[in-house]
């Protein structure tokens, strides 16, 4: 019999032969035609944005976005990871099970912890420290180091070794004895009302911030401005000044 034997691409080595009168086949953008009989373009099988389909320009592959789609009926033989795959739907992080299979997670938040754009699908997911929640002993102002005791958080005092044992970190959130008060104990903080030069920032008397060492009672260092408006906690451990 005349005629070409060509190998198979597989594991098997097969062959097919094909037959003395067969042709070259087709090419994209010469002579390869949608079944409309309109010319394919390489544009309209490859992922760039436009659409497939022929010169009317219906999508075979659909688009969203001016991202056109893989054009799955001239693809032979999809893999079955890429079918599961594109069979997802919502929004979510793509992750591959140990029998194949697909699944869509996002970050869950846990104790302390809190998560932006956990399915990221607004923009990269972010995890940080959540603020700590405590009861008010007296009155709290917001930005204040405050330490806790056996009857919640009050502003501390660096002058006092019981106060200053129990240091949690800068309340956030303002209240009368009683109320809820958020505490940030890491991280960042920002504050338009602020106008610090880059430096240290020290605990000051009730607590409140300030850029000037103490003298007496302990030298506790919140944390360092890099910023005129911006607080970068670190909580070094108190020295005990003479």
């Amino acid at each position: 019999m005349a005629g070409t034997k060509i190998k198979l691409k597989d594991q098997l080595g097969r062959v097919v032969r094909v037959g003395g009168d067969g042709t070259n086949g087709a090419t994209v953008g010469k002579d390869l035609r949608w079944p409309d009989g309109s010319l394919v373009q390489e544009s309209q099988v490859r992922n760039s944005g436009g659409q497939a389909g022929g010169s009317s320009g219906s999508s075979t592959g659909g688009s969203t976005g001016g991202i056109a789609s893989t054009v799955w009926r001239l693809v032979r033989e999809v893999p079955a990871n890429l079918q599961k795959l594109a069979a997802l739907v919502g929004a979510g992080l793509a992750v591959r099970g140990s029998d194949g299979t697909w699944h869509q997670r996002s970050i869950a938040a846990g104790e302390g912890i809190q998560v932006e754009n956990a399915d990221g699908a607004a923009g990269d997911p972010v995890v940080s420290l959540a603020p700590l929640v405590r009861p008010a002993a007296a009155t709290v102002s917001a930005l204040r180091l405050v330490s806790e005791g056996a009857d919640g958080v009050r502003h501390l005092d660096p002058t006092d070794a019981a106060s200053v044992a129990g240091m949690l970190g800068i309340s956030i959130t303002a209240g009368d004895a009683g109320s809820a008060i958020s505490i940030k104990a890491g991280g960042s903080i920002d504050d338009a009302g602020w106008s610090w030069s880059p430096g240290f920032v020290f605990a000051g008397p009730n607590g409140a911030l300030t850029q000037a060492p103490p003298t007496t009672g302990w030298e506790i260092v919140v944390g360092y401005a890099p910023s005129p408006t911006r607080l970068n906690l670190t909580f070094d451990e108190p020295v005990k000044l003479a």
